[in-house]
């Protein structure tokens, strides 16, 4: 259990040296908004065919040297009712993607990686 526990918060605080998909949180994603770091918020519902595979194709361009520090927060549709208002969101499988605190690039319902692939390069 300790060690679980210590894995765990290596993983909270250890910057991404890769792509990383991770479970929305506010702070987590204020904090890399504030290193002026590449992170996107994906919009997603377990349900939903094109969440699902617009996952897929994000963790796919893993391993591409471009993108080996972008930070994917995946919100859970229904439950981040708040930033989905902030940011305008109306819909499933929505990707806005940011350097630092400015959006950059905005799609919806995109999962292919070569459609994502130039959202994210657009924000470099």
């Amino acid at each position: 259990m300790k060690r679980l526990i210590s894995l765990t918060f290596l993983l909270a605080v250890a910057p991404a040296s890769a792509l990383d998909v991770l479970p929305y949180d506010a702070q987590s994603f204020s904090r890399a908004q504030n290193e002026g770091r590449l992170t996107a918020v994906q919009f997603h519902s377990g349900w939903c065919p094109v969440c699902v595979m617009q996952e897929r194709g994000v963790r796919a361009l893993n391993g591409e040297r471009a993108f080996d520090k972008l930070v994917v927060f995946q919100a859970d549709y229904f439950k981040e009712e708040g930033l989905r208002k902030h940011l305008g969101v109306s819909s499933f499988s929505t990707l806005v993607i940011f350097r630092g605190h400015q959006e950059r690039a905005r799609t919806t319902g995109d999962f292919r990686p070569e459609q994502l692939r130039p959202l994210f390069a657009r924000a470099l």
